[in-house]
């Protein structure tokens, strides 16, 4: 947060214009115009005699222009300067002094030509008052008049009265030497009239448009039995958006709920005199809004309250001995109209001295985001990206004090502004914040920061970073938020990558795709506060903002079209990565490897191929989630030596599934058949290409960020490795670094299989082997025989090549043999050189001759004689053996062609010599 001061840069400025000493002081902000200047005062010294300064200052160019100075010093608390800086307004508030006549402070208004040769005398515009009185210039330049004629407009606010349209043009005159000059007649007698009882207002200059809450008798239902009282008003927020050669007109109408419900009450009474934005009202009602072109459109209303009970409140306006003694509830909602919802914002059981000084700020932050700030405790950045609905939102600890801020126009994005002290802040969230605060948060606030720093920022590199952190200081109780937190780092990278790959014609179909896991608003404890969040709806949303057709002009573009839009579209139904993993937990029961071909799943790791466009992926793909070649830091061989892989099976789900939600969604709103009506639709223009691409993008972008999270995951725990990689790194591993390892890649594998995103290849065999290497074999068993752990033949080989060190390991394997299927089963008793596998095979090979099944065609060899291994079992005269006796019923039996003489010798040979020693 950096910080600089108005009237220091300002008196650096007038003295670099002039040589003399500069004795400014008394600098206040008076107002600001639509083209980023502001209008100040200060007050100097001129002939040993107090003047009153106006100027202009101009940040982009640095430069001050002094408009007018009076000889005297005068209370001007707002002003405002036409375009050509030709024409000053101002309000003069005059206070109540002993010698005075006046009893309350007195607001007058005044104009002043700023002409050369022009008498500079102050022209009063309406009669002093009590109610509060403000003066804004209305730009826009104007082609419906003749070079020269300049038409000037201004507002006069006069509180809970009117609003009033004055005009002050400006000709152009021939002298009697031929020159020209610009001349002024005053300003026109007859002002238009274009609100006549309001009780809040606000001045947009970016957007020229005029904010104002007036009061409305509710509308009469013939259903209602009761008629209602023409006191029943009802307080709406409506907004006049004015325009340089069309009238204004009203594009706003918003019924709000207001604790006081009448016109004319004023609970406070006080005025607040805000130039900055330029706000009309009493501290009754503390309301302001932030709009941007884009149709971004936010509403926040501050407020105190004090719980009575479980079902009523009270509007806190007045402290009290009963508030001074005990707490109640700093609050704020904001209405963010572009997504048709309320979002309240509580901080409970504060005290009374404490809330009563807090006054916070909001402002527009980045693209995306509603940047709210409370001074002394924390600033609320809250996610109003319109990819989704607003669920996440960052809490992050403040300790700066300071009052409220406003928002200031040509000084940088995100610049505000202390009336008090008139210091520019810029608010900005660094990157030292977001890691302070995910490292001393509650986990929602750890999803919204990883969210935050994927999706809208593009920083996956400092998310690594923070998930890596979260994998070795996570305590035992919070196993549950690293898989969340990675998980949401998997949902928003994946988006995030679809959308910078995908064709312009297919960018309508992201709003299907699921681009945020946490849907829903959380309350985050900071220090000792807690912020409790909630959200409600709008109903009919779209009915508040004037239609296109009904416009003055109906084919502009501006905030109010594009909101417009927004509020009639139907909202898209996005994807739900967890009913893919579901259909795929049901489907894994029938998952059967050796059966799958790799031709049917298009995004093999290994077929080669094109890339993203729909086609095969070239193995293995290099890392695209960092923009670094770093895919080799993992420490297993990204390859699947079995028939078919886990990870193309899950790819093939969730593109079978993508693509049927894609048709499904862009189908309804008319993406592919086209679509009508005049706000258009979320899948407009998407044809069945598009979704192909959509499809086919998303899938290898999961992949893609799988293998990220891994990387970053298997580098926390010091897994990662350039050298050493696959079983034989394994091997080198302690015992402790074994199963450390094994219980994060444990939860990696959770947060991809609970939303089913793929695996990288080679990381289920690796997986498989890593858990041999560090788990009792009963706990292997077990997860084996749930499936979780999928015994490739790589794993078997290379389990079954280890060293039989006792009976046990023996009956261990075999114990593995018989849970791997019958496939796998008989590659790995065949690369078995063990007696236990000898026999196993024997008796298959025999099992399936006596049984009818035929048997694979064996190479005829000698057969060896009874006397060659000296065997004579039988006391009979033909020293017949056992095993010739067993043969010759198995030639009975099956064919000879069939029959395997040298397995079956060997298997019998082995189990006699075992019975021997035995």
């Amino acid at each position: 947060m950096s910080v600089q001061n108005i009237a220091v840069k300002l008196c650096g400025v007038l003295q670099g214009q002039s040589e003399e000493e500069v004795t400014a002081r008394e600098w206040r902000l008076l107002g600001q115009e639509e083209d980023g200047t502001q209008v100040l005062s200060w007050v100097s010294t001129k002939d040993v005699k107090e003047v009153l300064n106006i100027g202009v200052y101009t940040n982009k160019t640095k430069s001050l222009a002094i408009l007018h100075t009076f000889e005297e010093k005068l209370n001007i608390i707002q002003a405002s300067v036409n375009a050509s800086h030709t024409l000053l307004v101002y309000s003069v508030k005059q206070l109540p002094t002993e010698d005075s006549e006046i009893k309350e402070p007195l607001y007058c208004p005044y104009l002043i030509c700023l002409l050369p040769d022009k008498d500079r005398t102050p022209q009063g515009i309406e009669k002093g008052s009590t109610k509060q009185i403000m003066v804004q210039y209305v730009y826009g330049k104007s082609n419906k008049y003749s070079p020269g004629i300049r038409n000037d407009r201004f507002l006069l606010f006069k509180h809970l009265e009117y609003i009033k349209v004055y005009r002050s043009p400006l000709f152009l005159n021939e002298c009697e030497d031929g020159s020209e000059r610009w001349g002024f007649d005053g300003v026109y007698t007859d002002p238009e009239t274009v609100v006549k009882v309001f009780s809040w207002a606000q001045w947009d200059a970016t957007n020229q448009v005029l904010y104002y809450i007036h009061y409305r008798a509710p509308a009469q239902s013939f259903a209602e039995e009761e008629v209602k009282s023409p006191c029943d008003v009802s307080p709406t927020l409506s907004a006049l958006q004015f325009h340089a050669d069309l009238p204004h007109e009203t594009v706003l109408n918003i019924p709000l709920s207001l604790p006081h419900l009448h016109a004319s009450s004023s609970a406070c009474g006080a005025y607040e005199d805000d130039p900055v934005p330029l706000r009309i009202h009493d501290c009754s009602l503390d309301l302001s809004i932030a709009c941007r072109s884009k149709g971004v459109l936010c509403v926040m209303h501050h407020y105190l309250y004090k719980p009575l009970d479980d079902s009523t409140t009270s509007l806190v306006l007045e402290d009290s001995a009963d508030l001074k003694d005990s707490g109640v509830n700093f609050a704020y909602s904001v209405t963010v109209l572009q997504h048709g919802c309320v979002i309240h914002s509580v901080l409970p059981d504060l005290p009374w001295t404490l809330a009563k000084a807090l006054r916070p700020s909001h402002t527009l932050y980045n693209d995306d985001h509603l940047l709210v700030h409370i001074p002394n405790l924390f600033t609320h950045l809250i996610d109003i990206s319109p990819d989704h609905s607003p669920c996440n939102h960052i809490v992050l600890p403040c300790d700066e004090a300071g009052g409220a801020l406003a928002p200031l126009l040509g000084w940088g994005p995100h610049a505000m502004v202390d009336l008090a002290t008139l210091d520019v802040v810029t608010l900005s969230i660094s990157e030292k914040d977001l890691v302070s605060a995910f490292k001393n948060t509650v986990a929602e606030n750890k999803i919204a920061i990883v969210h935050h720093l994927v999706e809208h920022e593009g920083n996956t590199e400092l998310a690594e970073q923070l998930i890596s952190w979260l994998c070795l200081n996570q305590r035992p109780k919070d196993g549950d938020v690293f898989v969340r937190v990675m998980q949401e780092y998997l949902i928003a990278s994946a988006f995030s990558l679809t959308r910078r790959s995908l064709p312009a014609s297919a960018v309508p179909l992201l709003d299907y795709l699921p681009s945020v896991l946490q849907t829903e608003l959380h309350d985050v404890r900071v220090r000792d506060v807690c912020v409790s969040v909630s959200q409600e709806q709008l109903w009919c949303g779209a009915s508040v903002v004037l239609a296109p057709r009904q416009r003055v002009c109906q084919f502009s573009e501006d905030a109010w079209t594009r909101l417009w839009r927004r509020l009639s579209a139907p909202a898209p139904a996005r994807a739900d990565p967890q009913a893919v993993s579901k259909r795929l937990a049901m489907t894994m029961h029938c998952y059967q490897p050796e059966a799958l071909s790799r031709g049917s799943t298009p995004l093999s790791p290994l077929a080669p191929g094109a890339g993203l466009g729909g086609g095969p992926l070239s193995a293995p793909r290099r890392c695209s989630v960092s923009g670094a070649d770093r895919h080799d830091a993992l420490p297993f061989v990204e390859l699947d030596v079995c028939t078919a892989s886990r990870q193309e099976h899950v790819t093939a789900a969730n593109l079978r599934a993508i693509s049927t939600h894609l048709l499904r969604g862009a189908g309804a709103g008319g993406g592919v058949g086209g679509c009508e009506g005049a706000g258009g639709c979320a899948g407009a223009g998407a044809g069945a290409d598009s979704v192909h691409a959509t499809a086919t993008r998303y899938g290898a972008a999961q992949l893609d960020a799988a293998r990220a999270l891994c990387r970053a995951v298997c580098k926390a725990v010091g897994a990662s490795t350039t050298q050493q990689k696959g079983f034989a790194f394994i091997e080198e591993m302690e015992a402790t670094h074994a199963l450390i390892v094994f219980k994060v890649l444990e939860q990696y594998y959770l947060a991809c299989v609970r939303i089913s995103f793929p695996l990288p290849a080679g990381f289920s065999s690796w997986f498989a082997r890593l858990a041999h290497r560090a788990l009792p074999f009963p706990s292997l068993v077990g997860l084996v025989h749930r499936g979780v752990l999928e015994m490739q033949i790589d794993v078997m080989k290379d389990i079954i090549a280890t060293k039989d060190t006792d009976e046990r390991c023996v009956n261990n394997k075999l114990r593995l043999v018989q849970l791997i299927g019958e496939g796998r089963a008989r590659r790995t008793l065949a690369a078995w050189p063990h007696r236990a596998a000898l026999v196993l095979r024997a008796r298959a090979h025999a099992a399936a001759l006596l049984s009818g099944a035929g048997a694979g065609a064996a190479p005829r060899q000698r057969r060896p004689k009874p006397h060659e291994h000296g065997i004579a079992a039988l006391p009979s005269g033909e020293r017949l053996s056992p095993l010739d006796t067993f043969l010759d019923l198995l030639t009975a039996k099956a064919s000879l062609n069939e029959l395997d003489f040298n397995l079956i010798i060997e298997a019998t040979l082995a189990l006699v010599q075992q019975d021997a020693a035995n």
